[in-house]
């Protein structure tokens, strides 16, 4: 622990063990995963993308290795305690925001996705907003990389909301924690795309995402219809859910087993 570091890696460190706590607590259910976790199991990286406001359970569906996955967190004092929370969930950051080292930290993500080893996670409206609009810097990014583009939501039934730009979530115990996972996006495969309508894409993916957990959670849909809607045929998925070869995430799965 260097020195001068030790309140805030003690601070992170039981922030840590109060969320596992919470997500303890709560009964998990998680939809379209399949294909999502066998390939971080088989040590294939993914981009990953989810809104701002629900971060604080999104480390729970990290399969893959500590230590393999990176994501770009703001250079300001709370970019710098969430950097160090997620230490403690083997997620490392690149620093850097929209606002401040923006372009650095674009440049080194994109320095790591072409190395091909790392997973790479984003907030495409963190970390100033506006609350869920893709920025065009996020699209450039998905359009440049040959890794799968998964959308991830998580709706709480028992979660406080704050008074901030984007209604952070924080969940509470004894709760309902709806996971789901969208069918992988190859945005590679559309690069003549122009950005904002790659990051239109991406958005609507991710809304409808958020929506079908937001239902599942309500119990408006049962999990055998929110998987219906997850096929990657169905819109808004198709076509960017099909690489290159017209393989989808059911394809990737039979392929593994």
């Amino acid at each position: 622990m260097k020195s001068g570091k030790w309140p805030l890696d003690m601070a992170s460190w039981a922030t840590s063990i109060l969320v596992r706590l919470i997500k303890i607590s709560n009964k998990s259910a998680y939809i379209g995963f399949e294909g999502y976790r066998q390939r971080l199991e088989s040590g294939l990286p993914v981009m990953i993308a989810f809104w701002h406001n629900q971060g604080l359970f999104m480390p729970f569906v990290w399969f893959g290795k500590p230590g393999k996955i990176k994501l770009i967190v703001s250079q300001s004092k709370d970019g710098e305690l969430i950097a160090a929370l997620l230490r403690w969930f083997g997620i490392l950051s690149v620093r850097g925001s929209s606002t401040r080292g923006g372009s650095a930290a674009l440049k080194e993500l994109l320095r790591l996705d072409r190395a091909g080893e790392d997973s790479i996670v984003f907030t495409p409206d963190g970390p100033k907003g506006p609350l869920y609009r893709v920025k065009e810097g996020v699209a450039y990014l998905a359009l440049s990389s040959k890794k799968p583009l998964y959308l991830l939501s998580v709706t709480c039934s028992r979660v406080k909301i704050l008074h901030s730009w984007d209604r952070f979530r924080i969940p509470l115990p004894f709760g309902k924690a709806t996971y789901v996972c969208s069918p992988p996006l190859h945005l590679s495969d559309f690069s003549g795309l122009p950005l904002p309508e790659a990051a239109g894409v991406i958005e609507e993916c991710l809304m409808q995402t958020n929506r079908i957990a937001d239902a599942v959670s309500a119990e408006v849909l049962t999990h055998r219809e929110a998987a219906s809607l997850l096929s990657p045929d169905c819109f808004p998925w198709s076509p960017y859910s099909r690489g290159a070869h017209g393989e989808t995430a059911v394809d990737f799965v039979k392929s593994v087993r």
